[in-house]
């Protein structure tokens, strides 16, 4: 079974199955997010997303996927500062042709995700971090949850469970001690709590079925997606083409969301301000952030991934000094959560 679903700031939510997916609209979403899902003329416009999810930030995501032409990518550039961590593993991984899977954020700059060689995370409750690094080579966490005020749910491949959650989702909490109710739905197999509202949440469970908390205006496209979900061991459906606008015809779900007639100049002058904006914020920030942060890799792993830094280039900021301009000043400007008005002021919402 494929389920995820991410939680995101100014009531943003993402959420897939392994054959159709589903996101808020109404401007919800950060802009560059919504234009891979929607555009279909954007350079790297969606065919199916491994992996979305929301830092607690607004206008931040990070997303792993395919193209409707067939490559694999992946975009860690709308991070920010925060997660340079997480935005080195996905470098790291995508050497060997990997991508995240459920990753969460949650707060206190916290993430955890999930790759075919193995994990990375940081900010973790030190009760988590420390249960993880016990139960790691037992056990593999499956699904990490994390909730406001440090909250969280971790399942193990092995069918343990950790869980502090009684006092903001009392809900999950009982649901998660109901041995009798998870024995007949075959298991929790996922679990995500919202990091912005304490009691809300979204739980899945082997036999296919699901259960959450979620506001009223989430109902109708959380319920097509977890009724495309499959049991625990099926094999996964043939993805439906996107060529319609439901989400059962056309493998996608959007609240109200409208395709783009024309090829959008937004999408791709929004890609190349942000790229200029986080290469700009890497060299003036290099070494002044260092959270807490872990990674594990398998080390059975007969090509563990590596990662050189002398691959990314250096962009030397000076260079736009010239005739008095200021680089700081003018790559402030194109901060990806002022930029979006700006481009499209220019060229137009086309």
């Amino acid at each position: 079974m494929d389920s995820h679903f991410s939680f995101g700031p100014n009531g943003a939510f993402f959420a897939k199955s392994d054959s159709i997916w589903a996101w808020s609209d109404n401007n919800t979403l950060p802009e560059p997010l919504r234009l891979i899902l929607e555009d279909p003329y954007h350079p790297q416009a969606n065919k199916f997303p491994y992996d979305v999810a929301f830092p607690i930030e607004p206008g931040m995501f990070s997303m792993s996927w395919k193209t409707v032409k067939g490559e694999d990518y992946y975009e860690e550039l709308f991070l920010g500062p925060r997660y340079t961590k997480l935005a080195d593993f996905m470098r790291t991984i995508a050497q060997n042709g990997q991508h995240c899977t459920r990753t969460v954020f949650g707060p206190n700059a916290s993430y955890f995700t999930i790759s075919p060689s193995g994990y990375s995370w940081q900010n973790l409750p030190p009760i988590l971090e420390n249960d993880i690094l016990g139960r790691i080579k037992k056990g593999h966490p499956t699904s990490v949850a994390l909730g406001v005020h440090g909250s969280f749910v971790v399942l193990y491949s092995d069918g343990n469970v950790t869980f502090d959650v009684a006092q903001h989702y009392p809900a999950v909490d009982a649901m998660i001690r109901n041995a009798a109710e998870n024995a007949r739905r075959k298991g929790i197999s996922y679990i995500a709590l919202s990091p912005h509202a304490a009691g809300q949440y979204y739980v899945t469970y082997g036999d296919a079925s699901a259960s959450w908390n979620i506001p009223n205006e989430w109902t109708v496209d959380v319920t097509t997606v977890s009724k495309s979900l499959r049991p625990v061991g099926s094999a996964p459906l043939a993805l439906a083409g996107v060529t319609g606008g439901t989400a059962a015809a056309a493998g996608f779900a959007a609240a109200q969301g409208q395709t783009p007639s024309t090829p959008s100049t937004l999408s791709t002058g929004l890609h190349a301000a942000a790229k200029l904006f986080h290469a700009y914020q890497d060299q003036q920030q290099q070494n002044t952030y260092a959270p807490q942060q872990t990674s594990f890799f398998d080390t059975s792993n007969s090509s563990p991934p590596s990662f050189d830094p002398s691959t990314l280039g250096n962009f030397d900021p000076s260079v736009l000094t010239n005739n008095g301009i200021d680089a700081s000043t003018l790559v402030a400007g194109l901060d990806p959560a002022n930029v979006v008005n700006g481009i499209a002021a220019i060229f137009g919402s086309n």
